[in-house]
């Protein structure tokens, strides 16, 4: 369902929020292309290894996402802008840390702080985001400027890099992250608003233990295993750690009362298919950069700089292309857009397997510059997708989600390729040894350095009159490593644009109308950030196939056992079989149908299995109703026609309504707990009402769909009603701000004695001159003034001579006594 609410952010804060959120996305992706061009220097500085330069990246990267997941759900409980801040927090620690290495050991723990703070600042950005622009039009564009902000810092990052390198050493690539973090989180602090999920959740550490396990695992055997060989007991031991891990996993998580990942998030086809999308990408992504580095400084022998502007044909492009993707999304639907980017990416790899040592930067920049068109292409949508395909109060769970997928992706992109590219490599360095001429000791001193210590050290070998004949054998094996990885990396692309082509894909069916449902065809694709389509309706159409001998008998229930085949059962009537969807084209497992009269009569019964199919015979030819229930959808029932033949009668049941809130205070954003919340329709009558919890959320899970009016009313606060409407496959939110009022009370008193003056009349009066109330007093002389907003106010009494008193109400409860006289002869 989607809502659009009268009372959205500002769009002032909605800017402001944006810019914040792709502010942390700057600092949390800089790290990524400024330490990757700048791996030559590291490992020549530091004499790290090619396993050790391999585990530099890594150790970023793996803490990313291994803990991406935690970062979501803990901004769900504890509030996004928490998160957002914490990791802004760790950004700027991690780049102080690998500022001050003196080894690559402290360097990995500057990357893993760093690290960290990216996986707090992934998931929490993209939510602030989706909770500051709820329209899915709209926010469509921000997510498009805030991919943008991605790419900004992978362009960039190359350039700082190359300009520090030529004038200092490779750890001042560090510095340029602390002001930026600093200063982000001193602005974003006091202008950034908090949220959090409606309903409570909790950490979920089972899950938690043994996703960070899976991944730690996982990336170690196949960086390790790359460095030395698949066989060690330890790589094995590591890969099957990781493999129980993930098993266990799931397992936790299916169990789970507040899961860190919701595993029924896979049921949706769209949001499945981005994240596969991403993870696949991002592994040939973060991988191809690693790589082409690594081309750049050791087979064409550029310094930093010169490398750093070669990728920018690649970021800038994509920086350009992705805010128009995502105003693109409105008119393209999101399948057809990243599979053509995947295939455009696809080929631009491909297009790369042809440079060579010489390769000129013309050749090379059209090659890179199609490379970002189709990952500006791809992105935006993927991203976007992956949020509105999953309902709105799941946006941190789901961007997180997202973003771990992506982020497993990339820490074994440098893994995979790395490994690849080794091993490649120095397979073949023996032979182009051999061409130019080496062989022998000299020969067998190069493949044994390579062997120990990476490609990397033989490039700093001494060999006098050799060095430039190994040099150049040098730079024939890597571009067989790296002709070897672009192929993997366009296969890899041209897997994740089949993914996106199958999964994305919403088949086209015939339809026919049925009671309570439109008359029109399911649209063929899932339109998930542009208009809400029409719900589509129930189809029936006959089978071709063999008939069955018709005969009287009593309904025979039954279920399919999978694809579209007509099973005979043994039965003698003609057969009814299906599949039943909800409006997203999802199954519904678990639904019940049942075959009755014109009468009322029940004739047979059936429960939807596996990918919602089901099956039933009916007595006999002739005109019978269906009836589909399930559990959070609305019961359906359709007439339906049997012949002598099997009947394909597929069923729509649309999900009820829903809606959910948080009402807080106006400014601060603290939850008001126990404010009633009540709904009702266009003709006033009551639907539903209920109270907040202890977080100020609300939720009302059956309401029906249309305008309705939100009232809400708690002690202290001004009431507010306000219009939503209810439509469309997602949950409706309205998030509801109460404005607190004050009271101001007092006694008129009059004499010496100062007695309680009854029937004083007392009347209270703005700074504009405005009457607001007239109260008169009792026997006590009491009076008060309830529902008053901050401000000056003038309280004038009167029944003796009148007296006029300013007062100033700056509190919840303002006590004011007034005291009458006579005036003295």
């Amino acid at each position: 369902m989607n809502v659009t609410p009268p009372v959205n952010e500002p769009r002032e804060r909605q800017v402001a929020t944006l810019v914040m959120a792709c502010l942390g996305m700057f600092v949390a992706y800089l790290p990524v292309t400024t330490v990757s061009v700048s791996l030559p220097a590291i490992q020549a500085a530091l004499h790290a290894s090619s396993s050790e330069l391999t585990w530099v990246q890594s150790a970023f990267q793996l803490p990313m996402a291994a803990f991406i997941l935690t970062a979501g759900v803990f901004g769900d409980v504890h509030g996004r802008k928490k998160v957002y801040l914490a990791g802004l927090a760790l950004a700027g620690a991690g780049a102080a840390i690998a500022l001050s290495a003196h080894s690559v050991e402290v360097l990995w723990i500057g990357q893993a702080c760093a690290g960290l703070g990216a996986a707090a600042l992934l998931p929490s950005t993209l939510a602030l985001i989706s909770h500051a622009v709820p329209d899915p039009r709209k926010r469509a564009t921000f997510v498009g400027l805030w991919a943008a902000s991605l790419m900004a810092a992978l362009a960039v990052g190359p350039m700082i890099a190359g300009v520090i390198l030529d004038h200092t050493t490779w750890r001042w690539i560090y510095l340029p992250t602390i002001p930026v973090a600093v200063l982000t989180l001193a602005v974003a602090a006091p202008l950034v608003t908090d949220s959090r999920a409606p309903v409570g959740r909790r950490l979920d550490w089972p899950g938690q233990i043994t996703a960070a396990v899976a991944i730690t695992a996982l990336v170690y055997g196949v960086i390790e295993g790359g460095a030395g060989s698949f066989t060690e007991g330890r790589v094995i031991a590591a890969l099957t750690l990781a493999a129980v891990s993930i098993i266990a996993f799931v397992v936790a998580e299916r169990r789970s009362s507040s899961p860190m990942l919701d595993l029924s998030l896979f049921r949706s086809p769209a949001f499945s298919a981005t994240t596969l999308i991403a993870m696949i990408t991002f592994l040939g992504l973060i991988g191809f950069f690693y790589v082409l580095s690594l081309y750049f400084g050791l087979v064409q022998r550029l310094d930093t700089l010169h490398a750093g502007y070669r990728l920018l044909a690649v970021c800038v492009t994509s920086l350009v292309v992705g805010p128009l993707a995502g105003r693109l999304m409105h008119k393209i639907p999101p399948r057809v857009m990243i599979t053509t980017g995947l295939l455009i990416t696809t080929g631009a790899l491909l297009s790369l397997t042809s440079i060579d040592a010489g390769t000129g930067f013309g050749p090379l920049a059209w090659r890179l510059g199609l490379l970002g068109l189709g990952l500006g292409i791809v992105i935006t949508p993927m991203t976007a997708t992956a949020v509105a395909a999953v309902p709105h109060h799941l946006a941190g769970m789901a961007s997180a989600g997202n973003n771990a997928f992506r982020q497993v992706g990339g820490v074994l992109g440098p893994a995979v390729l790395g490994t690849l590219l080794t091993t490649k490599s120095t397979d073949a360095l023996p032979d182009h040894l051999r061409d130019v001429g080496l062989t022998g000791p000299t020969a067998h001193r190069i493949t044994d350095v390579a062997n120990a210590d990476g490609l990397g050290a033989v490039a700093g070998m001494d060999l006098g009159k050799d060095t430039g004949r190994a040099l150049g054998a040098l730079s024939e094996s890597f571009l067989d490593g790296i002709q070897l990885c672009l192929v993997v990396a366009a296969c890899l692309a041209l897997l994740a644009a089949l993914v996106g082509a199958v999964l994305l894909r919403t088949p086209q069916r015939a339809t026919t109308p049925v009671a309570g449902a439109a008359d029109q065809t399911a649209p063929e694709e899932p339109e998930t950030f542009a208009e809400v389509e029409s719900e589509p309706v129930l189809v029936g159409a006959r089978a071709r196939g063999g008939s069955e001998r018709p005969g009287p008998r009593v309904g025979v229930s039954g279920a399919a056992t999978g694809g579209d085949t007509v099973i005979p059962d043994g039965g003698s009537g003609p057969m009814l079989y299906g599949r039943v969807r909800d409006a997203a084209g999802t199954a519904v497992e678990g639904a019940t149908l049942t075959l009755i009269s014109s009468a009322g009569r029940q004739l047979g019964r059936a429960v939807a299995h596996f990918e919602g199919r089901y099956r039933m015979d009916a007595p006999g030819a002739g005109s019978y109703v269906l009836i589909a229930a399930a559990e959070g959808h609305q019961p359906q029932a359709s007439s339906v026609v049997v012949g002598d033949e099997p009947l394909a009668h597929d069923v729509l049941l649309s999900a009820n309504h829903g809606l959910v809130g948080t009402v807080i205070t106006a400014g601060e954003g603290t939850p008001v707990e126990g404010a009633t919340v009540a709904v009702t329709d266009v003709r006033g009558e009551a639907l539903a009402a209920e109270t907040t919890d202890a977080l100020g959320a609300f939720a009302f899970g059956e309401l029906p769909e249309g305008d309705l009016t939100v009232v809400v009313n708690a002690a202290g606060f001004r009431p507010a009603a306000l219009p939503v409407r209810v439509f469309g496959p997602q949950l409706a939110r309205l998030d509801v701000a109460l404005w607190p009022t004050a009271v101001l009370r007092g006694a008129v008193r009059a004499g010496d004695d100062r007695r309680p003056l009854d029937d004083a009349r007392v009347t209270l009066v703005d700074k504009a001159g405005n009457v607001i109330g007239t109260a008169t007093t009792g026997p006590d002389g009491e009076y008060a003034f309830t529902d008053l907003d901050a401000g000056d106010y003038s309280v004038i009494a009167s029944g003796y001579p009148p007296v006029a008193v300013p007062v100033a109400v700056d509190g919840p409860a303002i006590e004011f006594d007034l005291e009458l006289t006579h005036p003295k002869g």
